[in-house]
């Protein structure tokens, strides 16, 4: 017969052994994160999300958004449950249960969307304030958005929340906020954590990585100016950015997860590969296919072996029953560079 204290030992070893395997904890402990964002207007089908699974991908990422007409007047509109399917909160919830099935994680990583789409892309960065208490006001806004997302991560078991997005004005001028409310999501949600830093002038900056289990970087990085960039060049390309994140993860100790990177298939996508397509471009330019496999066989050449490199999160994969095709944009569907990403994601 079982003693009390053999008793309570059991439980706490069952315990932690199931903290191995619950939301956030790492089942294969040390492995790289091979994630995808998916944006899916409709629920994607079973086969595309086990294509998904046979591509070596082994999280979903989620993109959910908060909605703000201005950068400089606060006032954030939530809808949790809107029309598209990945980001509405019923959608993740079906996701996450598909994903489990095959094995697979699901990451959320909630966005601001600012004002109106343009191509010069999303000015969130911009957001900030004269006053403490305009501040006070985005904050507590902001705060019920992310806690929102971190009860939402904690129910659906998701492997990782990313609590911001090229927030790089409040980052930068508001750190002990971020601080506060990161101490805040671990009191709800015990999977693993990250900001999404932008690769320009912001993840070098931020002083709060120690509190988060990964640096997050959108590593849009320039690559090379020349109009016909070669292998070698490409790899060159990468370098400088390596050395740099290098002594990032060295001095803070965390691991590098970059929350966005991609190409698109266009002749510039080494020289301005944050660049948004604009409709004329699209309706006048021809594709780059060979570019853009290439830029993704330099990143992973140049980066996924280096020590400090903890996985990726790819932008983006688009749903199969979506006809919003995504032609000189950034997905790899069904170009030479999805072949590139398989052999990387697969590979022993």
């Amino acid at each position: 017969m079982r003693t009390s204290i053999q008793i309570l030992l059991l439980v706490v070893a069952v315990f932690l052994l199931s903290g191995c395997t619950r939301a956030g904890g790492r089942s294969d402990t040390g492995a790289k994160v091979k994630a995808v964002t998916l944006d899916a207007r409709r629920a994607p089908s079973a086969a595309m999300l086990s294509a998904l699974k046979e591509t070596g991908i082994t999280h979903i990422a989620l993109v959910q958004f908060g909605f703000q007409r201005d950068a400089t007047v606060p006032g954030i509109r939530m809808q949790t449950d809107g029309n598209w399917f990945s980001e509405s909160d019923h959608g993740a919830r079906e996701l996450a249960q598909q994903a489990e099935s095959l094995g697979m994680r699901i990451i959320l990583k909630p966005h601001l969307w600012l004002g109106r789409y343009n191509t010069a892309g999303q000015s969130r960065s911009t957001i900030g304030y004269d006053s403490d208490e305009e501040w006070k006001v985005w904050e507590a806004q902001y705060r019920a958005l992310i806690m929102h997302y971190a009860m939402l991560a904690e129910e659906i078991r998701a492997e990782m929340l990313v609590v911001g997005t090229e927030l790089a004005r409040s980052a930068k001028e508001r750190p002990e906020y971020w601080r506060d409310l990161i101490a805040n999501v671990r009191r709800v949600y015990h999977g693993q954590l990250t900001y999404a830093a932008n690769w320009w002038e912001e993840y070098e900056h931020i002083t709060f990585w120690d509190a988060l289990d990964y640096i997050g970087i959108q590593a849009y990085f320039e690559l090379s100016l020349d109009p016909d960039p070669d292998a070698a060049m490409l790899r060159a390309g990468w370098e400088p950015h390596k050395k740099a994140i290098k002594a990032l993860a060295t001095r803070s100790g965390k691991p590098v997860l970059f929350t966005e990177i991609g190409y698109r298939n266009v002749h510039d996508a080494a020289a301005k590969p944050w660049r948004w397509p604009s409709r004329d471009e699209m309706e006048e330019t021809d594709p780059d296919d060979a570019l853009q496999a290439e830029l993704y066989e330099a990143f992973f050449q140049s980066v996924w072996h280096e020590a400090w490199f903890g996985g990726v999160i790819l932008w983006k994969y688009h749903s199969d029953n979506d006809r919003r095709r995504n032609f000189l944009g950034f997905s790899p569907q069904g170009n030479p560079a999805e072949d590139v990403i398989r052999f990387w994601f697969t590979r022993k």
